[in-house]
C-alpha cells in the first residue's frame, strides 16, 4: 500500500538506526522518550501523517447518482435490499451536514418502511430533519416518521413528530389527504401507552462456577477451577474491555464493516459518524454514546488511519476508553515525570484491579523482553506516532483539564505514548479474535426475500460466512493459558464473550484456551513455531510434551487404493492432487489423481455447470474418497465444490436431492470431528443440509426429515447458540418459516 504504516516504519529505522538507538527494552516511557529525542523521527511521523489522503465522502454529485440509482431500483421493484445498498452508499458518499446526506436518510427510511425496520427508518427521518433537508418538503419525512413511531409504540416520538406537523399547519393549509392524515394519527397517538423501553433480554444472567487465579515463576498467571464444572457449563461472561473493527482484507474504502463500534452488533443497517463518514453504529443512540471515544479517533477515519495501523487500533482505543478511569483514580496534583506517573498507574491498576475493569487491562502482559528487538521498535515507533497524532490532530491535550499541568506537553505525550505502547504489546498476545456471520451484500448476491430480512428458500450457505468481526481485549479471559487441546470453547453476542467448558474440570484444575495453534489443525513444529513467534514460549501441553501429531495427521493421511498396498501416508506439502497424480511412498505405484482434477475443473470451467455433469462429479468424489482417509480435509474441498455446482439443481431432481444430502450428512460429520458441534465451522458445514432440507420440503409430495437429519437439524439449533441473537434469531426464522 502507497501509505503503508509498515513502509514508513521501515524507511524511519533504517534512516534514523533505530535499532543501534533502543537497543533493547529498557521500559516503555525510556522507550518512548529515546525517539522523542530525535527531532527528525517525531517530523517524519508527523509527515507520514499530514500526507495521508482522506476518506471521507465529500462528493454531493456522487451521492446523488446513488441515490437515484436506489429510487429507479425502487420504483421498478427490482430489489428492495440492493434499493437500500445504494441509498447506503450515498450516505458515505455524501459531504457532512449537506443537502445529499439528508435526502438519503430521507430516502433510506421509505424503502426501510417498506421492509418493516421502522426503528431505523424512524431515526433516519430524525436525521434528515436535523440536516439540510429541503424544509419545503419536511411535511413528508414528519408524516414518515410519525409513522414509524406508531409501528414501534414510541408515543413521544410520535406526539413530537405530531407536533411539528402541527407547527406547519399553523403556518399553512394542509392538503386534504394530509389533513385527514395528520387526524389520524392524533386519535392513534393517545391509543398508545406511555413509552416504555424494552428490557434488555440479549444477555442472559448465568450461574457461573469460582475460578480463582494462581501464579507460577514457569507458567505466570493462570486460572484455575475452585469448584466443579460440569461438560458444556458456562465458566465465565465477559465484556470486552475494548473492541476495534476487523477491515475487509481486500482493502475495500468506499463502505466500511456494516458493524456497530459501540454494543457490537453485526449486520446492522448503519448509522457512520457524521463528521468521518466511516465509523458505524447501529442506532442514532449508538453513536451519541461512543463520542467520548470516537470523537478522537474521527480524524483518523477521515485519513483511513486505523486501516493502516492494523492491531495497534486497539491499542489506542483500549488507552482512550480507559484514559479517564485512570486519572480519576490518581490524587497527583504536583509536578512529576512521564515516569512516575506511569508507575503510579501501574501500581493502582495492580492494587485495585478486581474492582478496577480499567486496571484490568493495564496488567496484563506485554513480552516485551522476549520480542524481537526489530518487532519491539516497530511497536514503540507506532505508539509514539500515535501520540503525535492525539496531540496534532484531535484536542486530545486540551481537555486534560486540571491534570494537564502536572507535566508539560512533550512530557504527556512521552506518556501517552508509553501507555499506547503497553497496551500495543499487551494485545499482540492477549487480543482476542471476535468471530460471527457475516451476510453477503445485496449487490454480491441477493439472498433475502423482497418484502423482509428474511433469507429466501436455499440461499443460507450463500448468505453467511464466518468471520472475525472485531479484535478484543477481555483481561480476565486472557489470564486462560494456552494448551493445544483446550478445555473450553466461546460463544460471542455482541460484544460479549461466554466462555463454557467442553470437558468435566476438576477443583484445583487449569482451565486452557487455544491461541490459535490447535492439535487438530497444526503439526507440533508448526504449532510451536508460530506460539514462540507470536507468544513468546514453548508449549508443555500434553499434546506437545507427548510428541505425537496424530490428532492432525489424521485429517492429512492419504490411503493407497491398491490392496496389496492399502497403507496411509502422508504426502509432502508441495505435492497437489488437483494438479498431477502422487506416488505411495510406500509401494510406489502412481495413484491416478484425474478425479480430483475433474471436480475442480468444473470450478474453473467458464461455462456454467449442467445438470448431465452430476453422476461424473458424484462417481469421481466416491473415487477421492477411496485414496483419502476417513476425516481428510480434501473432502470438505471437494464437496464445497460440488455444492456450489450443483446444489441449484436439486430441487429439480429426486436422485440429485438424495446424493447432495449424503454428501451433505458427510460434510457436517468431517468438520464435527474436527471441530467440534459447538464451532463456526460445523455451523457453516450445516448450511449445505438446511438449505438441501429447505429444497426438499418445497418440493412436491410428502416431506419428513429422515433420522439422521433430524438429529443433525436439532444439533444445528443448539450450535448457533455461539453467535449473537441477531444472527441465531434470524436463522431460526429461517428455519421456522421453510421447515415449521
Amino acid at each position: 500500500m502507497e501509505n503503508g504504516w509498515d513502509l514508513m516504519v521501515a524507511k524511519i529505522v533504517r534512516v534514523y538506526n533505530l535499532t543501534s538507538v533502543i537497543q533493547k527494552y529498557c521500559g516503555e516511557v525510556e522507550t518512548i522518550r529515546k525517539l522523542q529525542t530525535i527531532p527528525e523521527v517525531r517530523k517524519a511521523c508527523r509527515s507520514w501523517l499530514k500526507k495521508l489522503p482522506s476518506v471521507r465522502g465529500n462528493d454531493e454529485e456522487k451521492s446523488h447518482l446513488y441515490r437515484e440509482n436506489g429510487n429507479e431500483i425502487f420504483r421498478g421493484r427490482k430489489g428492495p435490499h440492493v434499493a437500500l445498498e445504494a441509498y447506503s452508499k450515498a450516505i458515505f458518499a455524501a459531504p457532512r451536514n449537506s443537502t445529499a446526506l439528508a435526502m438519503a436518510h430521507a430516502n433510506r427510511a421509505i424503502v426501510l418502511m417498506s421492509l418493516k425496520r421502522f426503528r431505523e427508518a424512524y431515526e433516519d427521518c430524525q436525521l434528515a430533519l436535523e440536516g439540510a433537508y429541503p424544509e419545503e418538503n419536511q411535511l413528508r419525512v414528519l408524516f414518515r416518521q410519525a409513522e414509524c413511531a406508531l409501528q414501534i409504540r414510541d408515543r413521544e416520538g410520535l406526539e413530537r413528530a405530531l407536533e411539528e406537523i402541527g407547527k406547519i399547519s399553523d403556518e399553512r393549509d394542509l392538503a386534504t389527504f394530509e389533513d385527514e392524515r395528520y387526524k389520524r394519527l392524533q386519535q392513534l397517538a393517545g391509543l398508545i401507552a406511555i413509552s416504555e423501553v424494552p428490557p434488555d433480554t440479549t444477555d442472559a444472567v448465568l450461574v457461573l462456577p469460582q475460578i480463582e487465579e494462581k501464579t507460577s515463576d514457569d507458567f505466570g498467571r493462570y486460572m484455575v477451577a475452585k469448584e466443579d464444572i460440569k461438560q458444556n457449563s458456562p465458566i465465565v461472561q465477559e465484556k470486552a474491555a475494548s473492541f476495534v473493527p476487523v477491515y475487509d482484507p481486500r482493502g475495500r474504502s468506499e463502505l466500511p464493516p456494516f458493524d456497530c463500534q459501540y454494543c457490537g452488533d453485526v449486520n446492522i443497517i448503519p448509522f457512520p459518524c457524521a463528521t468521518c463518514g466511516r465509523a458505524c453504529y447501529c442506532s442514532i443512540v449508538c453513536r451519541q454514546k461512543h463520542i467520548p471515544v470516537h470523537q478522537y479517533e474521527c480524524p483518523g477515519y477521515e485519513k483511513h488511519l486505523w486501516y493502516l495501523i492494523g492491531i495497534a487500533h486497539l491499542g489506542i482505543r483500549s488507552f482512550l476508553d480507559g484514559f479517564q478511569s485512570s486519572m480519576q483514580k490518581l490524587s497527583t496534583s504536583d509536578e512529576c515525570t512521564p515516569e512516575v506517573l506511569f508507575s503510579d498507574v501501574l501500581d493502582t491498576a495492580e492494587a485495585q484491579h478486581e474492582s478496577y475493569h480499567y486496571g484490568k487491562v493495564l496488567r496484563l502482559v506485554t513480552n516485551f523482553d522476549k520480542l524481537a528487538l526489530s518487532d519491539m521498535v516497530q511497536y514503540s515507533l507506532t505508539a509514539y506516532m500515535l501520540s503525535l497524532y492525539l496531540s496534532e490532530f484531535t484536542d486530545f491535550f486540551k481537555t486534560l483539564g486540571e491534570k494537564s499541568s502536572i507535566m508539560s506537553k512533550d512530557n504527556w505525550i512521552i506518556y501517552v505514548g508509553s501507555v499506547i505502547f503497553r497496551h500495543i504489546g499487551q494485545l499482540v498476545c492477549n487480543g482476542h479474535a471476535i468471530s460471527e456471520l457475516r451476510g453477503i451484500t445485496a449487490s454480491e448476491n441477493n439472498c433475502l426475500e423482497t418484502d423482509s430480512f428474511n433469507i429466501r428458500a436455499g440461499f443460507l450457505h450463500r448468505y453467511y460466512e464466518s468471520t472475525r468481526v472485531f479484535t478484543g481485549i477481555f483481561p480476565q479471559i486472557s489470564m486462560f493459558n494456552h494448551s493445544c487441546e483446550p478445555n473450553i470453547r466461546n460463544s460471542f453476542n455482541k460484544n460479549m464473550l461466554t466462555v463454557y467448558a467442553t470437558r468435566d474440570i476438576e477443583p484445583g484444575g487449569e482451565i486452557f484456551n487455544c491461541y490459535g495453534p490447535n492439535c487438530k489443525l497444526m503439526n507440533k513444529e508448526d504449532r510451536n513455531s508460530a506460539l514462540k513467534q507470536q507468544y513468546c514460549f514453548e508449549c508443555k501441553c500434553v499434546r506437545c510434551v507427548s510428541g505425537k501429531d496424530d490428532e492432525y495427521e489424521r485429517y492429512e493421511h492419504f490411503k493407497c487404493p491398491f490392496s496389496k498396498c492399502s497403507k496411509y501416508f502422508l504426502v509432502k506439502q508441495n505435492v497437489d492432487p488437483f494438479e498431477k497424480d502422487i506416488k505411495c511412498p510406500l509401494c510406489r505405484r502412481i495413484i491416478d489423481c484425474s478425479c480430483f482434477q475433474l471436480i475442480a475443473s468444473g470450478m474453473s470451467n467458464e461455462q456454467e455447470s449442467c445438470y448431465e455433469d452430476f453422476e461424473d462429479a458424484i462417481n469421481a468424489y466416491k473415487k477421492c474418497s477411496l485414496v483419502l482417509s476417513e476425516f481428510h480435509e480434501t473432502k470438505i474441498t471437494l464437496a464445497h465444490m460440488i455444492f456450489i455446482q450443483y446444489l441449484p439443481f436439486s430441487g429439480l431432481d429426486e436422485r440429485c436431492l438424495k446424493a447432495l444430502k449424503k454428501l451433505a450428512q458427510e460434510f457436517i460429520h468431517i468438520r464435527e470431528n474436527r471441530f467440534g458441534k459447538m464451532s463456526p465451522e460445523y455451523v457453516v458445514a450445516c448450511f449445505y443440509l438446511m438449505d438441501l432440507l429447505v429444497i426438499e420440503s418445497k418440493c412436491e409430495g410428502e416431506f419428513s426429515l429422515d433420522q439422521t437429519s433430524a438429529e443433525i437439524l436439532t444439533d444445528f439449533k443448539k450450535a448457533i447458540e455461539i453467535f449473537g441473537i441477531s444472527t441465531r434469531t434470524k436463522i431460526l426464522n429461517y428455519l421456522k418459516v421453510n421447515l415449521g
